[in-house]
């Protein structure tokens, strides 16, 4: 099974235009993150993974990060070397 999210393109180009450099709500980490789920649109018969790292950690490597993410994943309240954070 593959998970999938569906955005309506019209509204991400918008969404990228307010939050580019000259927008009127400039921000680079929303910009980043709207232009990288367009461009994975753009390659819709790509498989993606997300992987998420947190210092040093990231779950192909640290058993006990990967562990936390599947916690967090059941929606357990767990948390991750706060002080790293």
């Amino acid at each position: 099974m593959v998970d999938e999210i569906r955005l309506d393109e019209v509204m991400l180009n918008r969404v990228l235009s307010e939050v580019d450099i000259n927008g009127e709500s400039a921000h680079k980490v929303l910009f980043y993150l709207v232009s990288q789920l367009l461009e994975m649109g753009h390659r819709h018969r790509a498989e993606y993974r997300v992987i998420l790292f947190n210092g040093d950690a990231e779950p192909d490597f640290d058993e006990d990060y990967a562990t936390y993410l599947d916690k967090k994943a059941q929606k357990l309240d767990v948390n991750w070397n706060v002080e790293e954070e």
